[in-house]
């Protein structure tokens, strides 16, 4: 991957921060719903509320730096770092769904979970191949060429 300028670290950082943030929500919002002791739901309402008060802050923090706007002027991003990011994430899908399938009994779970894993080592095989095919291209060399000229005898 080429070099983030620390624009970008900074901001790939939020986005990943209020995405697990919002993973956090909506699962002790979710769990909240059916647990019936009154102590752990208001344990899950707490972290329910607080992963919200994180995304209002990393979104106010965006705001006060005005990181969207320096990113997009600084953006060094090409299509090999999109891909070897896109792949990243889809090998940790498919060990996620590889890891559930060992403990998980019932057949129709294991059914989805064996097929959406199977899509994503396919598209894994495709982004591969996309890899491999940018890093054999040739680069396009300078439209200068600098040569030292030849001496006369």
């Amino acid at each position: 991957m080429q070099n983030m300028s620390p624009q970008e670290i900074v901001s790939s950082a939020f986005k990943k921060a209020k995405n697990y943030e919002n993973v956090i929500h909506k699962k002790a919002k979710d769990y909240g719903k059916n647990i019936p002791d009154s102590q752990v739901k208001g344990v899950l309402k707490q972290i329910e509320i607080t992963a919200l008060n994180h995304v209002d802050k990393i979104v106010a923090a965006e705001k006060t730096m005005r990181i969207d706007s320096l990113v997009k002027k600084n953006m060094s991003y090409d299509m090999m770092d999109a891909l070897q990011d896109i792949e990243k994430d889809l090998i940790n899908q498919q060990m996620f769904y590889n890891e559930n399938l060992i403990n998980i009994t019932n057949p129709y779970v294991r059914q989805i979970f064996t097929q959406m894993r199977d899509d994503e080592m396919r598209f894994i095989t495709i982004i591969q191949q996309n890899i491999e095919s940018l890093k054999s291209k040739p680069t396009e060399p300078n439209s200068i060429v600098y040569t030292t000229p030849r001496e006369n005898k």
